[in-house]
């Protein structure tokens, strides 16, 4: 069997990674740009499985299991730090009760805190504007770089191929069938194709008559210079705020921070909003005040490639029997991407998905309706 992978980013690495090692000799990545060179080393590199969905749920905690069997066997950088969700209102510890007992359902040890155990948990934190917390101690954080890197030489040390700077043009079919997809190299074929290239899956497959309902949802993160790393924790959320602003340290030092802001979809990459900072770090700082006196060092904007319901899209296209999507993950392919490889391939070598929860999130649910909705979309 030949499968040719469209994508280069972790996502698509990991999909690669598990063919080869279920015994496909021949896979092949090919990638406009260079690996990685989207959205999966311009992220905050969070993870969790504190969901509101089961789909979510079920996937994430086997993704973080694979990522710490990873970081055992490769030495990655990956800490579970946890998750710190904050309530301004009293009123908000009554949905994040609600919320732990279905963690606790699925074997998520969340649990409530008061003000001061999350004062003592962030010792920096206002506690004077704060009701309590919920904490997630299975979330965590890692590595951007360094990682990405080692699953990029992991997945060519098991065999595959990839080939950056190389462009999809479009894909060739025949019947029900792609038999071959044209590049800016010239024309590559396979038995099996895969569509994971984010937001350039909806151009390869709107000429098939393949409608994927992603919208690429500005995001504007920044970065802070280096400062020590004190603050543990792999994310705080301020959930009281519209936008949920949230903020993590990376292993370098700088603090990340960022903040669902309104914005029209599809905006270009050079269109900054020059309100960013202010709606972005004052209420950050209103609950860490000493980010009053870090320095913002760069600011950038990004993409999550959001569906209607914020679950990613997975598996085959009902119209070709060779044709895969794994696209659309609203902000948490990174989290995802070792399941991601794990279903895809399964899928792909024994016809279902290895993790049946799986087959709730194919592209068929949006024609029937049954849609899978998440609440919380964030980093």
């Amino acid at each position: 069997m030949r499968v040719l992978i469209v994508g280069a980013g972790v996502s698509g690495l990991f999909i690669a990674y598990e063919l080869a090692m279920k015994g496909v000799r021949e896979v092949v990545v090919v990638d406009k740009s260079y690996p990685g060179s989207g959205a999966s080393l311009r992220n905050v590199a969070c993870f969790r499985s504190s969901f509101t969905s089961p789909e979510h749920v079920l996937l994430m905690k086997e993704s973080i299991k694979k990522w710490l069997e990873l970081k055992d066997r490769l030495n990655l950088d990956i800490e579970q730090s946890g998750y710190l969700w904050v309530a301004r209102k009293p009123e908000t510890l009554d949905t994040f009760r609600k919320l732990v007992s279905f963690y606790h359902s699925y074997e998520i040890p969340a649990k409530i805190l008061n003000v001061d155990e999350v004062k003592g948990l962030v010792p920096k934190i206002n506690s004077k504007i704060i009701s309590g917390a919920m904490f997630d101690p299975t979330a965590g954080k890692m590595g951007i770089l360094k990682n990405f890197v080692k699953i990029y030489l992991e997945t060519k040390k098991a065999g595959v191929k990839i080939i950056p700077y190389t462009e999809v043009k479009k894909l060739i079919t025949s019947n029900d069938r792609v038999v071959s997809v044209e590049t800016s190299r010239g024309v590559l074929e396979a038995d099996v194709y895969v569509v994971a290239a984010a937001g350039d899956s909806k151009r390869l497959l709107e000429p098939l008559g393949v409608h994927l309902p992603i919208k690429d949802v500005p995001r504007h993160p920044m970065i802070t210079e280096p400062y020590a790393a004190d603050y543990r924790l792999g994310l705080l959320i301020d959930w009281d705020t519209p936008g949920s602003p949230h903020i993590t340290q990376t292993v370098h030092g700088g603090f990340i921070l960022a903040r669902d802001l309104e914005d029209i979809p599809e905006a270009s990459l050079y269109s900054p909003r020059s309100d960013a900072f202010k709606n972005i770090v004052k209420p950050l700082a209103e609950l860490l005040p000493f980010l009053k006196h870090l320095k913002i060092v760069r600011y950038w904007m990004g993409y999550y490639d959001m569906t209607p319901d914020h679950h990613p899209i997975y598996g085959p296209v009902d119209q070709y029997m060779n044709l895969f999507i794994a696209a659309g993950f609203s902000g948490h392919g990174m989290m995802l991407a070792p399941v991601t490889g794990e279903v895809i391939s399964s899928w792909i070598i024994e016809g279902k998905p290895s993790i049946p929860v799986a087959q709730n999130l194919t592209l068929e649910r949006f024609k029937t309706g049954k849609l899978v909705r998440e609440l919380a979309v964030i980093g």
